[in-house]
C-alpha cells in the first residue's frame, strides 16, 4: 500500500513540475503545431461550432485559410453578442424578432474580417511593445505579448505571457496618461489560447468574455 502512495506522490510532483515549466506560458499546448488548415482546426473544436457556421455563411473559408493570423471569437463571444444585440433591439422595438440570420451577408463578412491580420504573427514575433497591424477589413489593431502577474502566477519566478489584441477606435493607439473620448477608447482583449500554428496560418483565440464585433449595447429594456 505504501508503494502505491509513494507512486501517486511522485506522479503528482512530476505533474506540478510540468505545469510550472512546459505548460506555464499562456496555458497553451506544448506543441503549437497542428497538422490541418486553420478552417479544419476550427471545425474540429466544438467551441467554434457557431463561428464555423458564420464563416460558411460569409464565404470566408479561403481568407481564413490564407497566410494570415486569425483571432477567432468563441461561441461564448458570439452568445454575448446575440444577447446584447437582441436586448438593444428589443428596447427600440418590443415586438422585434431578431436573429443572426438578419445580419446581411456582406455586413457579416466585413465584421469577421476585423479578426484577420494578413500576415503570420507567431508568439516569437511579438513583444510587449504593441505593434499596429491592418486587418483584412482595413482597420488598425494592436498586437502585443505581455507578461502578467496575477493571483495565480505570483508564486512562480516566470510570469506567463499573454497575447493581447487591441481594437483601435480612434486615430491611433491610446496614449498612456490620456483619457480619450468614450467613442475613441481602445478595446483590449486577451487571448485565452495563443500560438496555434496550423498548416496555413496562426491562431490566437480570444477570451470567452469578449463580445463578438466589439458590440456595445446602447439601449436597455425598461423594467
Amino acid at each position: 500500500m505504501k508503494k502505491y502512495i509513494l507512486l501517486i506522490f511522485v506522479v503528482a510532483i512530476a505533474f506540478v513540475g510540468c505545469e510550472q515549466s512546459d505548460y506555464l506560458i499562456d496555458g497553451g499546448v506544448h506543441d503549437p503545431n497542428v497538422n490541418m488548415t486553420t478552417y479544419e482546426y476550427l471545425q474540429t473544436n466544438p467551441v467554434f461550432d457557431t463561428l464555423v457556421l458564420l464563416i460558411d455563411r460569409a464565404g470566408l473559408q479561403e481568407e481564413i485559410n490564407g497566410d494570415v493570423t486569425f483571432f477567432p471569437p468563441t461561441d461564448f463571444s458570439i452568445k454575448n453578442y446575440l444577447d446584447k444585440k437582441f436586448q438593444d433591439t428589443l428596447a427600440q422595438d418590443p415586438f422585434v424578432e431578431w436573429s443572426m440570420e438578419d445580419i446581411p451577408v456582406e455586413t457579416l463578412r466585413d465584421s469577421l474580417k476585423m479578426y484577420i491580420v494578413p500576415s503570420k504573427l507567431n508568439r516569437t514575433d511579438l513583444t510587449d511593445d504593441t505593434q499596429v497591424h491592418q486587418t483584412l477589413l482595413g482597420n488598425d489593431v494592436g498586437v502585443a505579448l505581455i507578461a502578467v502577474e496575477d493571483d495565480y502566477t505570483n508564486q512562480v519566478s516566470t510570469w506567463p505571457e499573454y497575447v493581447y489584441y487591441t481594437f483601435i477606435r480612434g486615430a491611433g493607439l491610446d496614449v498612456s496618461g490620456t483619457i480619450p473620448a468614450d467613442e475613441e477608447l481602445d478595446v483590449i482583449e486577451r487571448a485565452q489560447t495563443s500560438g496555434i500554428q496550423t498548416n496555413t496560418g496562426v491562431i490566437h483565440v480570444l477570451e470567452n468574455s469578449h463580445t463578438m464585433f466589439y458590440f456595445i449595447q446602447n439601449h436597455f429594456v425598461e423594467n
